[in-house]
């Protein structure tokens, strides 16, 4: 391999000093089926900036049988055998690379990891040679749903966003949760983004299209509880009745929690569900949010109601709606959970915030459908009592560490041992200075055991340089926008 490791590193990898393969300035992959059009081309695209864009890649399709990829003309005696606990399997040797997987998916994971084999011998003009080590990789994930969630922010950069997304990709992530803060420039009430920083149309389809490209899916996100300013609570703005002071009756008197008894407020989320459903493309879920809802109940329409039974109301008309849409809501965990209920099992920085508007009874009420998102950001190398009360009482769960390297290889150990859903890694405001961390998270949620790795930040800023070219642009390289801090 050219780095000194594999992201993320196979559950079973060997390797010679020996050389297997040569190719030079083209290169033809050879598949026993028909890429789809949007995997083609982002292999295309991967081959040459992984060979430094001195070589470039032709796929063809040829006669045969499953989902094997072929570089090279060696004979069958050199193919690997897909075990049956395999994602994919790879071997170099015999003059040959062969790639066999389970399916298209596995066919895409394993050509990133053989894209990382390639070294490059020579990069001048006309001379252009690379070559790869005999080696035999046999892999598979350990945690099946592995999602990192996006915050985009009036102050991002559409670049950071980029970066992301691409390191998410090629670390073998399966989904990306987009959440719009403000951003979004909703066509069904324009005021709901802020003037002058939302986005485009064509940036969010570009964001969409670089996901689909990498083979993940969008889970779109709206917050249909608290957060309803769609801005932070430390800074005091409000996107609509920052401009629209007339559609206050929306929210609860402070505009911080959705006003559940509205009937508008209802119909407004829906159309707001509509649109990000149709510009997102086809997917499974629905994140709606529901953490952090400070003022639940505070209005007299609200506080007339059993706050948990209203909630639970709310959450099941929610999961119908999306049902219908062929989606599954996933909601955070802290309004449904009561820390009295663990008998001192739960730490006070452990978050549990139903017991304050007695909301957590509703966790008994609502649709098993829902998926709980357990963000919890202290958890250090302990029994994981949340994520296992929620799977008791019957529902999916993913685990969703932060920004803490403890603190997510705590939470990926725990969704491992529980048999958990799957995990979402969380970057909120600190998504620049998560890239570099990223890698480390990946190898982790791939990887059976429980340790992670030390991966160094200098190839973690190789990768990045490979995936995401900045043409010589400062603002469009590394992780940051400053090396210095005054």
């Amino acid at each position: 391999m050219y780095l000194q490791h594999l992201y993320p590193m196979p559950k079973s990898f060997s390797e010679k000093d020996d050389i297997a393969y040569r190719f030079g300035a083209e290169e033809a992959l050879f598949c026993t089926f028909a890429l789809s059009e949007v995997a083609a081309g982002r292999m295309k695209a991967l081959w040459n900036r992984f060979c430094m864009t001195a070589s470039a890649l032709t796929i063809r399709t040829i006669s045969g049988s499953g989902f094997v990829c072929r570089l090279g003309s060696g004979g069958t005696e050199t193919e690997p055998v897909l075990q049956s606990d395999d994602t994919y399997c790879l071997r170099a040797a015999g003059g040959s690379v062969i790639l066999k997987a389970k399916d298209e998916k596995g066919v895409f994971a394993g050509f990133m990891t053989l894209l990382q084999l390639i070294c490059p011998d020579d990069l001048s003009e006309g001379h252009e040679a690379f070559s790869i080590a005999e080696t035999e990789i046999h892999d598979a994930p350990a945690v099946g749903f592995r999602s990192v969630h996006l915050c985009i922010f009036p102050e991002s950069s559409p670049v950071t966003i980029e970066k992301a997304i691409h390191m998410a990709g090629f670390l073998k992530m399966t989904h990306v949760v987009l959440e719009f803060w403000g951003t979004y420039p909703y066509r069904t009430l324009p005021s709901l983004a802020w003037r002058g920083k939302s986005l485009t149309d064509d940036q969010v389809k570009s964001f969409i299209d670089l996901i689909h490209s990498y083979g993940m899916e969008v889970i779109p996100m709206i917050n249909h509880f608290g957060h309803a300013s769609s801005s932070r609570v430390a800074f005091g703005r409000h996107t609509l009745l920052n401009a629209e002071p007339r559609r206050a009756k929306l929210f609860e008197p402070d505009g911080w929690t959705w006003c559940l008894s509205n009937p508008d407020t209802y119909k407004l989320l829906s159309e707001m569900r509509a649109e990000l459903l149709e510009v997102c493309g086809a997917g499974s879920y629905f994140h709606l949010g529901f953490d952090e809802a400070y003022s639940f109940a505070t209005c007299r329409s609200c506080r007339a109601r059993v706050s948990y039974e209203l909630l639970a109301e709310y959450v099941n008309h929610l999961t119908e709606d999306l049902s219908a849409a062929g989606r599954r809501p996933i909601l955070w965990h802290d309004e449904f959970i009561n820390a009295a209920d663990f008998g001192g099992k739960i730490r006070s920085a452990v978050v549990a915030n139903g017991q304050t508007h007695n909301t957590y009874p509703a966790i008994d009420r609502i649709d098993r459908r829902v998926i709980i998102a357990d963000w919890q950001y202290e958890y250090r190398n302990e029994e994981n009592v949340t994520s296992a009360y929620f799977m008791e009482k019957g529902f999916d769960v993913i685990l969703c560490p932060w920004d803490d390297m403890e603190n997510i290889r705590s939470l990926i150990s725990n969704a491992k041992d529980l048999n958990a859903y799957g995990v979402m890694l969380t970057t909120w405001d600190h998504l620049p200075g998560y890239l570099p961390r990223f890698p480390a998270a990946a190898d982790m949620l791939w990887r059976a055991d429980h340790s992670m790795a030390e991966i160094c930040r200098t190839e973690s800023a190789s990768l990045l340089r490979t995936l995401c070219d900045a043409e010589g642009d400062f603002d469009r390289a590394g992780w940051r926008y400053y090396e210095v801090l005054e």
